[in-house]
């Protein structure tokens, strides 16, 4: 097997595994080291995905989805074969004129991946988006939110729903459906309201009848765009800022966490269990009320990461909490919150993690509602298809079907478990584990979840000849047209044989999908559990590296990586010293930011997290890449870095030195002119095609922002080694060791008889 191979199946099923050859049995999976996991994309766009509309057929045993590995029988009864349970199904009338040469699209072989749409389970209703808006910031920073969310209205379906919530000292619930002038109901914002109370409060009635999605008949706050335009616009225009005054040592008395109550409880009320997103934008923390992480008073500071190992930030177990709680109702009805979090000091997004962890929603950090990283990447979220349907999915489940020779573990993504336990589910737990079935209350077409899974077979049970180890992901969501659709991804993977060891696995490791999936635990367990991350990972590579590299005892000069696992070691080196593990430098909100982008996207932009791109641009070559190391920074050339959250255009000494000359600017030195345009291009093509829209910094050797490069090499030249003559620009100012003093430690203890 081949990297292009492991794309293919990626391009065409969105997912992709760390091992692709499966040990025949439980004594030899546990010698892996690295686990059986896959990353899945369920709305992967790429290759064609047939969409039916019909229901599927099922296994009537293991429920299972018919698919291109189920046998056909070719007799007058007309059965097919479940590839998972091995029971026979008789196939419906409508299939009966099916023969070898003519099968139904589920069967062929080149569709392991199809939609059904689920017309019975459609309630025809077009997504809700409930915005929930600080009114707690400059007046600048006002009229740059409601320049962006007048821009969504145009951006939104016509029958979409829509709702506008507002808040600072208080919580303001409009009623569009109030022609005659703005009409508020308004909240305190120092005490939390109860679901029951909102809905006695604005006069709501029953919405739901026996799980039916059915809006409010009394419903005046959330309505469909094409009915309220004129309305929503008009209250958007005349949004002031809160009228509270505040002094100079204090906070704006800020009810976030009553704000995001009230919107829940409005969508509990009115549109429970379909598709909805509460777009909440934040200029601050929250300072009053439940869900408070900060006091009013500015000699107070936001809780740092030293706070939090020293256990003193005092608000935060009653803030994360709260928010916790909020979380899982808005799970139970199937509504995402998503945070947009635009401050230059930090606003509660560590206590507010489980708002986006638990529901799919969206997490954009910026320094401002001004900035472009927000204003570029609120409009991605309503990007449209070929068909002009928003391209996102609402209100979704995700359920795995293994083969009886294995079990799922659990996942790790932005999803909630529906506590559903089966015959395919493991007693051992990765991630969030115990069940077989997820909630996922938004998604899009990128949205990656990692799945873990368990080989169960005994040793003395082969399987059987031609038989494969099958796992099926079956996905439900509500499109952005408000239909209900199932989409089906079935794969099969060769077993092993049980007498050719542990290089019979080795041409079937995916290193690169094998790093993201290791990537997710690491973080799972920073986050989760009392666990020293980079021993752990250090830990794994080492028995990786001892179970899977040819060497002779105690010589490291001896070890030689067999090439599927060559780049693997390299990947955990760059994890280990980034900020997905690491959170020296940044805030506790940051580091919530760069690991929520970590649990959701796919295989390439993790890479891309854990080990940057570097390429150089030269007077005498085509643009090429680099080593991430800090020999390649030269004063001749330029350097364009990727770290998938920011994009640096770094110019060398003498090229900076020329630019500050003018010398571009002269029709003799055209060629200087397009060297340094080629780079900024380059940077914004692949700003363009990223969310969330990436920070850009044009910087030179030297220069102050200089560090957005220096904190990704690898320090081969540092304050501690400098060697003489070397420049003082190009010292990396870190305590960490060299990728070529680390491989050498790596060897070590590789060989060595006790690992």
């Amino acid at each position: 097997m081949s990297a292009q191979y492991f794309y293919q199946v990626e391009e065409r099923d969105g997912v992709r595994f760390s091992w692709n050859i499966w040990p025949s049995s439980r004594i030899d999976a546990a010698r892996m080291v690295t686990p059986l996991g896959a990353m899945y994309t369920p709305l992967k766009k790429g290759t064609h995905v047939p969409r039916m509309f019909y229901s599927p057929l099922q296994c009537k045993r293991c429920h299972a989805i018919i698919n291109p590995y189920s046998k056909l029988i070719s007799d007058v009864s007309k059965m097919w074969v479940c590839p998972f349970c091995f029971n026979h199904n008789q196939f419906p009338q409508a299939y009966s004129g099916i023969t070898p040469e003519k099968l139904p699209a589920e069967l062929l072989p080149q569709v392991t991946t199809i939609e059904y749409v689920l017309s019975r389970q459609s309630s025809g209703i077009q997504p809700v988006f409930l915005f929930v808006v600080d009114l707690c910031v400059r007046e600048e920073e006002l009229s740059a939110l409601k320049d962006a969310l007048l821009m969504s209205l145009g951006a939104i379906p016509p029958q979409a729903f829509v709702g506008l919530i507002t808040f600072g000292t208080t919580v303001q619930v409009y009623e569009l459906a109030f022609e005659h002038c703005p009409k508020s109901y308004v909240f305190r914002g120092d005490k939390d309201v109860q679901s029951k109370d909102v809905q006695k409060f604005l006069g709501l009635g029953q919405s739901g009848i026996s799980g039916e999605v059915q809006a409010s008949s009394n419903n005046r706050f959330i309505l469909p765009l094409e009915k309220v335009e004129y309305n929503i616009t008009s209250i958007l225009e005349e949004l002031q800022r809160d009228q509270r005054p505040v002094k100079n040592d204090r906070r704006p008395l800020r009810a976030t966490g009553v704000a995001l109550s009230v919107a829940i409880a409005l969508l509990e009320n009115t549109f429970p269990n379909t598709g909805a997103r509460i777009m909440s934008f934040m200029g601050g923390p929250c300072t009053c009320g439940p869900g408070k992480v900060v006091g009013e008073e500015l000699r107070e500071p936001i809780r740092s990461h030293h706070d939090l190992n020293k256990e003193i930030a005092k608000h935060v177990h009653s803030a994360t909490k709260h928010y916790t709680h909020l979380a899982s109702r808005a799970v139970k009805n199937g509504h995402a919150i998503d945070l947009f979090s635009c401050a230059l000091d930090q606003t509660g997004l560590l206590e507010m993690r489980e708002l986006t962890k638990q529901t799919g929603g969206i997490v954009i950090l910026s320094e401002s509602f001004e900035h472009e990283i927000f204003q570029k990447s609120f409009q991605k979220m309503f990007e449209k298809n070929e068909k002009g349907d928003l391209k996102q999915g609402f209100n979704a489940t995700i359920e795995v079907l293994t083969s009886r020779e294995l079990k799922v573990c659990g996942s790790i993504g932005h999803m909630s478990s529906l506590n559903r336990r089966g015959n395919s589910v493991s007693d051992t737990e990765i991630g969030i584990g115990g069940t077989c079935a997820w909630k996922i209350c938004a998604l899009t077409e990128r949205s990656t979840y990692a799945f873990y899974f368990e080989i169960v077979n005994q040793h003395s049970n082969k399987p059987a000849e031609g038989h494969h180890g099958m796992v099926q992901f079956l996905t439900q969501y509500q499109d952005g047209n408000g239909q209900r659709v199932l989409r089906v991804t079935t794969v099969a993977h060769a077993w092993a044989s049980p007498n050719q060891g542990p290089k019979a696995l080795i041409p079937g490791f995916d290193q690169e999908a094998a790093a993201a999936l290791v990537s997710r635990i690491g973080v799972f367990k920073a986050e989760q559990e009392e666990t020293n991350v980079i021993k752990w990972l250090d830990k794994q590579l080492i028995r990786l590296v001892a179970r899977f590299a040819n060497y002779e005892k105690e010589k490291p000069e001896s070890l030689v990586i067999p090439n599927e696992f060559a780049v693997y070691p390299q990947f955990m080196f760059h994890l280990r010293r980034g900020p997905l593990v690491q959170s020296f430098n940044n805030s506790p909100d940051e580091t919530v930011f760069y690991r929520y982008y970590l649990n959701c996207e796919n295989t390439s932009n993790t890479l891309l997290m854990i080990q940057p791109t570097l390429d150089s641009y030269t007077f005498d070559q085509e643009p090429e890449p680099v080593l991430l190391n800090a020999d390649s920074i030269d004063e001749n050339r330029i350097l364009l870095l990727d770290t998938f959250f920011h994009i640096v255009v770094f110019e060398g000494q003498t090229i900076n030195s020329w630019k500050k000359a003018k010398y571009h600017e002269q029709p003799e030195y055209e060629n200087f002119k397009d060297l340094l345009e080629a780079p900024v291009d380059d940077a914004q093509e692949l700003m363009d095609g990223r969310f969330p829209y990436p920070m850009y910094v044009a910087t030179e050797q030297g220069g102050s922002q200089a560090r957005f490069l220096l904190a990704t090499l690898d320090p081969t030249v540092t304050h501690m080694n400098n060697p003489t003559g070397a420049r003082f620009t190009e010292l990396i100012f870190t305590e960490d060791v060299p990728l070529e003093v680390f491989m050498e430690h790596l060897k070590k203890r590789a060989v060595d008889s006790e690992a």
